[in-house]
């Protein structure tokens, strides 16, 4: 009986310390958060309101919730997790409140926020671990896609799209008879010139994509570097499908002639034909890939049913 009492005595005394960093993790995160309001007060009230005011920007609202859901998923390995705080988180965070401070001095709100994202790693890094924050990696991430990003930021990306659109399709249109002549991002048919415009760079579907694409992806169940291939491949599949859009409406243009296809139903409708026909091609790549997973799978396990086999999408 005494034996038993000293050993629940001795396991007392081990989780007073624990209990004890338990709690003065919770104080420093608790202060972080608030902390955190405090400096982004101001922005988050900007950004908010370009989310409700401007239709480009209607993708941010639903930002938060994905990323809270990619946390649920987290959760159960998150509560497993061993807490170290780690000097390497405290470098980012460091990291982070200087480009914070550069951004105040500047003005610059993207700046500010885009190192919202970095100061939370930071924080999560110094304060739980880097092992914690390689599972909250991704759900830190994708708050990237909460940025209302301005016009001017938002055209330097689309450029370069607008320009590679209008030189394939310069030169796939005689491939499909249409006697299309370029010049720079103007595609002229007969006489008609169709401009390749930020709005027909693809810009829209492909920030549309990448949000659709990491859902799917976190969903797949593929390992990690089969994920990263997949995200890499998102850019160039929806440049691909906003060519195959540019010559239909230059199809649709020279047998239904120009005013047509540049009406609401073959212009208009045709950035959601892009956006569904990328999205079909992502889930057919994903299935591709997770197909080649399990292939390597078998082999590695000497050509063991695949239902036994434990697929990881660590």
């Amino acid at each position: 009986m005494c034996i038993t009492n000293a050993r629940e005595q001795v396991a007392r005394a081990k989780d007073i310390p624990d209990e004890r960093a338990q709690s003065i993790t919770l104080i420093w995160a608790g202060a972080a958060l608030v902390a955190l309001i405090a400096m982004y007060w101001h922005v988050g009230q900007v950004f908010i309101g370009r989310w409700f005011g401007d239709s480009a920007h209607y993708h941010c609202l639903a930002v938060p919730g994905i990323a809270g859901w990619f946390l649920w998923r987290r959760w159960d390995k998150l509560k497993e997790a061993q807490h170290a705080p780690s000097v390497a988180g405290l470098a980012l965070l460091i990291v982070g409140l200087v480009l914070y401070w550069a951004s105040a001095r500047t003005g610059v709100r993207m700046l500010a926020g885009l190192t919202f994202p970095i100061i939370l790693a930071g924080i999560v890094g110094a304060v739980y671990g880097m092992r914690i924050l390689r599972i909250v990696a991704a759900p830190i991430a994708m708050l990237v896609f909460a940025i209302p990003f301005p016009e001017h930021a938002i055209g330097m990306v689309a450029m370069p799209m607008q320009q590679v659109s209008a030189v394939v399709a310069g030169i796939a249109a005689p491939l499909l008879g249409l006697p299309v002549v370029r010049e720079g991002i103007i595609l002229s048919l007969r006489g008609f010139d169709f401009v390749v415009a930020q709005e027909c760079s693809g810009m829209h579907s492909l920030v549309a994509l990448l949000l659709t694409g990491l859902v799917l992806v976190e969903l797949s169940g593929l390992a990690p570097r089969r994920r990263t291939a997949a995200i890499i491949i998102i850019a160039p599949l929806v440049l691909f499908a906003n060519i195959v859009r540019l010559l239909f409406v230059l199809l649709t243009a020279e047998y239904l002639g120009p005013d047509f296809a540049l009406g609401t139903v073959v212009h208009g409708f045709s950035d959601i034909i892009v956006y569904f026909a990328a999205v079909l091609s992502f889930v057919l790549l994903i299935g591709w890939l997770y197909e080649g997973q399990e292939e390597a799978q078998i082999a590695e396990s000497g050509g063991a049913n695949p239902g036994d086999i434990r697929h990881s999408a660590e």
